[in-house]
């Protein structure tokens, strides 16, 4: 099979190039920066995107970097508990849960791409114009610019694979009538602190309601100094699920735009207001997804990730869903090798309603149901916190009987290679 065509070398698009490569699917990855440099906030990752991960070899490379967490705690808007979730192996899972700083991660990612297949199998400053597939030809025709060196240039491939984001430029040619993201009418802004640990140093906080939010969990390991940095999520709206013009992605914002919203959020842990303030990064973000589609599989091209399934930030998986789509990508191609149209069309199969259930439950709130339930009443009963948390977890395809029948697959790459993250993230000084 020549090399598959990734568009896009986010997250999604250099796991499912390390899957096939790993499985002697050749494949380029095309991106349209003109430098892939470490960028974004924290995210997490959830146990069933870190198996995929491991699987690929990079699980040493992530427990060097980032903070396995113990469990998301619900809170009400003064700082009550509403209930501990523990997470990954502290909830008896085979496999860890990470919080991890989204540039650490997308360096691992693309560290290990270029350390075991070579500098050329992912390109920088190609930017996707346009592409066809004709009847029957066998190929997909895609045209880049090149923003490094002017002009553009062609390239004829196997299959095409879509990791360009909720904005893909794959999937407006596929919905060019879709329009714009869907907003949840909720204004959100993302930031980074370095601060003293707090709790345990490796708990996730989800505290408030949809309206007035604020979540807060360390991603990386405290340093020689013993400050942590502390990624923190600050939403404020007037109604959950009211549709608005969505805005611009890592827009540069100051807390004192909104941190009058969150003046209450005083905690005996954390003190919210405090650690806005002295963030080192401040963005904002529009809070959009998209309508779940029918198709992602069009002959010879395939969306994956973002461009396939955008969702709200809710529940913590966004990261482990487009993981889980690569994962899916590469072993369908390689069980089908011959035939790639009959392979994509497999992935979807696998992947497509999984992902768009859990689209849909992020609509419903997702496992921060419980704080709108905590702000009904004032005591919630055992089972009603089961019902959200596993409901939830079955949805999102991590309950722990899955993981556990996963155990015993095999590693993809044969050792744990030393991954480096390369040199601090010059936006966060250590």
């Amino acid at each position: 099979m020549d090399d598959l065509l990734i568009i896009g070398a986010g997250i999604a698009g250099l796991t499912a190039a390390l899957g096939l490569r790993a499985r002697g699917i050749g494949c380029r990855v095309l991106e349209a920066a003109r430098e892939i440099r470490p960028l974004g906030v924290g995210i997490n990752l959830l146990p069933h995107g870190v198996r995929v991960l491991d699987e690929l070899g990079l699980g040493a490379a992530l427990a060097e970097v980032a903070v396995e967490t113990r469990a998301v705690e619900y809170r009400r808007r003064d700082g009550t508990l509403i209930h501990s979730d523990p997470r990954g192996r502290h909830a008896g899972m085979p496999f860890p849960a990470y919080s991890i700083h989204r540039g650490d991660l997308h360096a691992i990612l693309h560290a290990a791409m270029l350390e075991r297949y070579g500098p050329d199998s992912v390109i920088a400053g190609a930017r996707l114009v346009d592409w066809s597939q004709g009847e029957g030809a066998g190929v997909v025709t895609a045209t880049f610019e090149n923003r490094l060196h002017s002009g553009r240039f062609t390239l004829a491939a196997p299959a095409l694979v879509a990791a360009d984001g909720i904005l893909s430029t794959v999937r407006a040619q596929l919905y060019p009538r879709e329009g714009p993201p869907r907003s949840a009418g909720i204004d959100m802004w993302r930031g980074l602190t370095w601060a003293r640990p707090f709790l345990d140093g490796r708990t996730m906080v989800i505290a408030g309601v949809h309206e007035r939010k604020v979540v807060v969990y360390p991603v990386r390991p405290p340093r020689a100094d013993g400050l942590q940095l502390i990624n923190w999520t600050a939403e404020h709206g007037e109604r959950f699920g009211v549709d608005k013009v969505y805005g611009d992605w890592n827009a540069p914002a100051s807390p004192e735009d909104f941190v009058q919203h969150f003046d209450a959020y005083r905690f005996d842990f954390v003190d919210v207001p405090a650690l806005l303030r002295a963030s080192d990064v401040c963005l904002a973000y529009p809070m959009v997804d998209r309508d779940p589609l029918e198709r992602w599989v069009f002959g010879r091209v395939a969306l994956i990730g973002d461009a396939a399934h955008p969702m709200y930030p809710i529940g913590a998986n966004g990261a482990a869903q487009a993981i889980l789509d690569a994962e899916a990508l590469a072993e369908c191609l390689a069980a089908q090798r011959c035939d790639v149209p009959a392979a994509l069309s497999a992935y979807e199969l696998r992947r497509l309603a999984k992902a768009n259930a859990v689209v849909l439950a992020n609509r419903q709130r997702g496992p921060e149901k419980l704080l709108q339930l905590a702000d009904e009443q004032p005591r919630l009963t055992a089972e009603q916190i089961d019902a959200v948390t596993h409901g939830y977890r079955r949805t999102a395809g991590f309950e722990r009987n899955e993981l556990d029948a996963m155990r015993a697959r095999p590693r993809l790459w044969p050792a744990v290679p030393a991954v480096p993250v390369g040199p601090a993230l010059p936006s966060h000084p250590a």
